[in-house]
């Protein structure tokens, strides 16, 4: 196995250089660099250390297997031809990197332990925009919530057996899936700035796993827009808080709402104009108040964005119940072996 190539591999993808930026900084060819990477040569000592000093590494991590070898089955990207191979290969490095956590984690439990997301049983064929309201409220059924709104889009998706990774945003990169273990779907998005704007990222990437759009004539673009707004604003919802007709809405409401709902002000106003709550002369109204200030609106209230919480809960869990120690626990979760024995009550107390 090339321990040394794929080190050097993940530590420059993980400072986001390429092969030529690597080269050029510590003296070499680019052509020595993709044969360090390959195994094909072998770097010397002092060529070891000032990379690691690069990478701001110990020599020792440069030299020492200590991956875990990460089995990904069907990976896809979204809008694959619009992104770069260097931002490919950051995706796919920071993707792995993540996922190695979660792989080790589930072989320690029993197969039974942790549901796995199955897409069959969630797929919905679109034959139109009419379908969509219906589709929407089968699929909150079937994730366990009724009519009454998704509050936490992040731990639901999560606690129905999806694995949701964050990495920072990159060019051309908007998601992508794939499966590790044969059967755990994972999807990996982009942080967003806020955390309205990543419950409809989540949203949207949930629509493009499970909607089946048979009418070709149909944008997927607008049958996504649309599922997300009224997977995450229910009819039965909107309706007890702003009524079936309203001629005017107060910013004051959509402020109260966007608290509520953790979307924002225009979705809101857009889910009101598609049930006829208000009319186009009252959303152009409100978004043409909206635009004179600025979309100061939209900032006086900002949604903090959702925790993931299933690996904490996987490695505290498996601690319990003595899979592992309390500092391979720890390790899992990046934490001082204190402050994780503080988290499972098995700290320390001092009088």
């Amino acid at each position: 196995m090339n321990v040394i190539g794929e080190n050097i591999k993940k530590n420059r993808l993980k400072n986001q250089l390429s092969t030529r930026d690597l080269a050029k900084i510590i003296g070499v060819s680019h052509t020595a660099v993709n044969k360090y990477e390959k195994g094909i040569l072998s770097p010397n000592k002092k060529m070891i250390r000032k990379m690691a000093r690069i990478f701001k590494v110990k020599t020792q991590k440069l030299v020492t297997d200590s991956s875990v070898q990460i089995n990904i089955k069907d990976m896809k990207y979204r809008d694959d031809e619009k992104i770069t191979k260097k931002n490919k290969d950051l995706a796919e490095y920071l993707t792995k990197e993540k996922l190695e956590k979660y792989s080790k984690l589930l072989e320690y439990f029993p197969d039974e332990r942790f549901r796995y997301f199955e897409i069959e049983k969630f797929r919905e064929n679109v034959h139109s925009l009419a379908d969509i309201e219906q589709i929407a409220s089968n699929v909150r059924r079937k994730l366990g919530v009724g009519d009454l709104g998704v509050f936490n889009l992040l731990e639901l998706l999560e606690n129905n057996g999806l694995i949701i990774l964050f990495i920072e945003p990159m060019t051309g990169f908007t998601a992508q899936e794939g499966y590790i273990l044969e059967k755990y779907l994972f999807i990996t998005l982009c942080t967003e700035s806020t955390g309205d704007k990543e419950r409809i990222s989540l949203s949207n990437e949930l629509a493009r796993l499970i909607l089946d759009i048979k009418d070709p004539d149909l944008s997927i673009d607008r049958v996504i827009t649309r599922f997300t707004e009224e997977f995450l604003i229910s009819r039965e919802i909107i309706f007890s808080d702003l009524g079936k007709k309203r001629k005017k809405l107060s910013f004051y409401e959509l402020v109260k709402l966007k608290e509520k709902y953790r979307l924002s002000m225009a979705t809101i106003i857009l889910r009101a104009l598609h049930l006829k709550i208000i009319t186009e002369n009252e959303k152009i109204r409100l978004f043409n108040s909206m635009k004179t200030h600025n979309m100061e609106y939209e900032t006086i209230v900002e949604i903090e964005r959702e925790k993931s919480m299933k690996l904490e809960k996987m490695a505290i869990e498996a601690v319990l119940e003595k899979y592992i120690d309390h500092k391979k626990g720890a390790e899992f979760l990046n934490m001082e072996n204190k402050e994780f024995l503080d988290i499972i009550g098995e700290g320390k107390i001092s009088l």
